[in-house]
């Protein structure tokens, strides 16, 4: 809540009304009375965030105590984003804690699965070098293999196909799936009676549900699709299978050539399952630093979102910065008030000042800090103190529009004293007369 400090400006007539007495020494003493008018502060109340007014507690008039609520502001939308941000929150720290709990057991299967991966692949090359190692030594062996070869690249072929056809369908379940998250998260679009448009999200719960589905149809595709790979590298392997022993059976030169090529397949297989194993044993001690730092990121930036919330939350509730009297009400309930405007005005009954215009002739007897008698007609001649707090350094005629030399002469400057009132009794408008002796 931004509160401004204006001053109200009023027009301020200064009479001087001359009257003689006697001094503590006998001696007479001339008093002048000065008439003007008491003026005040206002604080301007002004929301930080708009929207529409819920409730207004008080009206024009009513007396107010500084921390007073004045007004609430509508604040649905701000706890819908709350209670997301609330479960962000909690979604960053189970992250956190389940990194520095222990090793995800997920990741561990992955990496065990991609072992037993390079594993199978060495023993498929182990046995293919055997079978070049038997084709080359054993010629009669080649027409059997040859037509065999030609069986599994047709049997290959139909798997791999079907196998692209099971995986395009799991893209579709996954797309499908996609589209449901993102019109969760682009949430409903809703027209405030300023014109503004605000986005109202699902509810958390249905979005984390329409997540997991997603995850799980993504994950399925991938899974499909590696199937779908797989099935398409058998069906290539059938294939350059069939065309070696081809090859062969044209050129006995071409199976000492298979069984080098066999060789080295098994070489790199059996090396990338000493990588496969290294990076078993790296997953299975746990998190880097790194990635504990990147979690513990997230959870500070879903806090501070959270915290930003609250703030934002705390801001709809606009309490009185000080306490005084509700000069003026700009708004009812009901209304749309945006941020900035001015809600209401709050009249400072503790701060009341009155300038006077005093004759250059005593000005030199005014001093800062100085205190004089005032009095107001209508609160049963009551007698005030007055100090003064600011003397005017340029000079004002006693008329706008001076006449003569005479009038020109009669200058006048601006003395303005703050009241002392402990019982807070006057109010601004009401005129007064400060008692200045000499």
């Amino acid at each position: 809540m931004r509160n401004i400090i204006i001053p109200i400006t009023m027009l301020t007539l200064s009479l001087s009304i001359a009257a003689c007495t006697v001094d503590a020494h006998g001696k007479a003493a001339s008093v002048d009375r000065f008439t003007g008018f008491l003026e005040n502060e206002e604080l301007v109340v002004a929301p930080e965030i708009g929207g529409r007014i819920i409730e207004f507690s008080v009206s024009e008039g009513d007396t107010v105590k500084e921390g007073q609520v004045l007004a609430r502001i509508d604040d649905s939308l701000i706890q819908l984003q709350l209670t997301q941000a609330d479960a962000d929150v909690a979604a960053a720290e189970a992250k956190l804690a389940g990194l520095m709990a222990s090793v995800r057991d997920v990741d561990v299967a992955l990496a065990q699965a991609r072992l037993e991966q390079a594993v199978t692949a060495e023993q498929i090359a182990e046995r293919s070098l055997q079978d070049a190692i038997l084709l080359r030594d054993n010629p009669q062996e080649l027409d059997i293999k040859i037509a065999q070869a030609k069986a599994t690249v047709n049997e290959s072929r139909s798997y791999a196909l079907a196998a692209k056809y099971q995986a395009r369908a799991a893209d579709i379940e996954a797309e499908m799936w996609g589209e449901i998250v993102r019109d969760l998260s682009q949430g409903r679009k809703v027209t405030l009676p300023d014109g503004s448009i605000v986005t109202v999200e699902a509810p958390p719960e249905k979005r984390y549900q329409a997540n997991l589905q997603w995850n799980l149809a993504g994950h399925r595709a991938w899974q499909a699709w590696q199937k779908a790979a797989q099935a398409d590298g058998a069906a290539q392997q059938a294939k350059v299978a069939l065309d070696n022993l081809l090859a062969q059976r044209d050129n006995r030169q071409e199976a000492e050539m298979q069984v080098v090529a066999a060789e080295n397949e098994r070489d790199q297989a059996h090396e990338a399952v000493k990588q496969a194993q290294a990076a078993m044993d790296a997953v299975r001690t746990g998190p880097t630093k790194e990635q504990i730092a990147a979690a513990e990121a997230d959870v500070q930036r879903e806090r501070a979102v959270r915290d930003a919330l609250a703030v934002r939350v705390n801001k709809t509730i606009i309490k009185a910065p000080k306490s005084g009297v509700i000069s003026a009400q700009f708004f009812h309930e009901g209304e749309v008030v945006g941020p900035g405007q001015r809600l209401l005005n709050i009249a400072l009954l503790n701060q009341l000042t009155i300038t006077i215009y005093v004759p250059a002739g005593m000005i030199d007897l005014i001093h800062i800090g100085d205190q004089y008698p005032l009095t107001v007609d209508t609160n049963n001649k009551t007698t005030y103190d007055a100090r003064v707090i600011s003397i005017s350094d340029t000079p004002e005629f006693t008329m706008r529009q001076s006449q003569n030399v005479a009038e020109r002469a009669a200058v006048v400057y601006a003395i303005t004293l703050q009241v002392l009132q402990p019982d807070n009794l006057l109010r601004p408008g009401l005129p007064a007369d400060i008692l200045i002796q000499h």
